[in-house]
């Protein structure tokens, strides 16, 4: 039983010295990102109205046949 203490022991301080002196990971390349292009016009137009545009189409049956 303290053989497979003593090795359990030893293993974890190897991994442990090794996890301290391991590299640091490279810091990423300093590369500039491409700016983006400027949007398209239409995108910038305001919203149609599409209740008004269903308001003409569907009418409720009520105001169609007034008497």
């Amino acid at each position: 039983m303290r053989k497979w203490k003593t090795m359990a022991f030893g293993l974890m301080l190897m991994l442990g010295v090794s996890g301290c002196t391991s590299l640091h990971p490279a810091p990423p390349p300093a590369v500039e990102c491409p700016k983006p292009e400027p949007a398209p016009a239409w995108v910038m137009e305001p919203a149609p109205n599409l209740i008004q545009l269903l308001d003409r189409i569907i009418s409720p049956s009520g105001l169609e046949y007034d008497d």
